[in-house]
């Protein structure tokens, strides 16, 4: 399946890491509100905060690997033709 590059392949590469992109996006916000109910008390231990610092990490490297694959398909692509 690899060996076999392809447009839709392609765009769904791309799309997975523009939605890695975004989830690292709205992992900013979790974060946020994270700081936010650690200075008002309500979550001592940090857990909120955590979990947005995670989510980011998570999101950046789903964005990452997805562009690669993206572009290896392209490069197999253009390669091809």
């Amino acid at each position: 399946m690899r060996n076999n590059p392809s447009w839709p392949k392609i765009f769904a590469f791309t799309g997975l890491a523009v939605m890695g992109l975004a989830l690292a996006l709205y992992s900013t916000d979790i974060a946020n509100g994270g700081i936010f109910v650690r200075l008002i008390g309500t979550d001592r231990s940090g857990d909120l905060l955590t979990l947005g610092l995670a989510t980011m990490m998570v999101g950046i490297a789903m964005a990452a690997a997805f562009a690669f694959l993206a572009l290896t398909q392209i490069r197999a692509l253009s390669r091809k033709s």
